[in-house]
Parts: structure tokens; C-alpha cells; sequence
């Protein structure tokens, strides 16, 4: 099922663990334990258990489901992050 901010936003989804949030940069990793970098777009939409959020509320180790852009594999247009993500499992 889809969340609101994959609904909303056009792009590839992905799950991953956060691993590091400084300003508009984002590391984390996925489901085979390989780290990506991410830029969060300036107007991302940034969830916390169905709340509104910004990406400095992320923390280290949560899981998130992001909404990478069509245009730049390297930008994340939405994030969503709480419980009912489901946890990562390595491959």
C-alpha cells in the first residue's frame, strides 16, 4: 500500500535505515546494507509517524520509505518514517 507521500510525490520509491542527516544531506542505507547519499529536496515532504517534519527530526537507525526523483536518482522528494514502516531485513 502506498503512503500519502508516495502518493503524492512522483518517483521511485525506497526503504532504508537512516545512518546520517546534516542540513540537506542524507545517508542511508538499504535493505542490503550498501550506503547511498541523498540530497532532500528544499521542498520535500517529511513525515514522523503521520506528522508533519522536517529531515533534521530524523534519527540515526530509523527506517524511512523515501521518494527518490524521476529527474535526479540522487534527490529524495518525500520521506516518510515511523513505526508502520516496515524494519529492513539484510539480503
Amino acid at each position: 500500500m502506498k503512503t500519502d507521500s508516495q502518493t503524492k510525490a512522483s518517483g521511485e520509491c525506497c526503504d532504508g535505515k537512516v545512518v546520517k542527516v546534516a542540513g540537506n544531506k542524507l545517508t542511508s542505507t538499504c535493505g542490503k546494507g550498501d550506503e547511498h547519499n541523498y540530497t532532500v529536496a528544499e521542498n520535500a515532504k517529511v513525515t514522523c509517524d503521520g506528522r508533519a517534519s522536517t529531515s533534521s527530526d530524523l534519527k540515526v537507525g530509523s527506517t524511512i520509505r523515501m521518494t527518490i526523483s524521476k529527474e535526479d536518482k540522487n534527490k529524495v522528494t518525500a520521506i516518510d518514517c515511523g513505526k508502520h514502516i516496515p524494519d529492513l531485513v539484510k539480503a
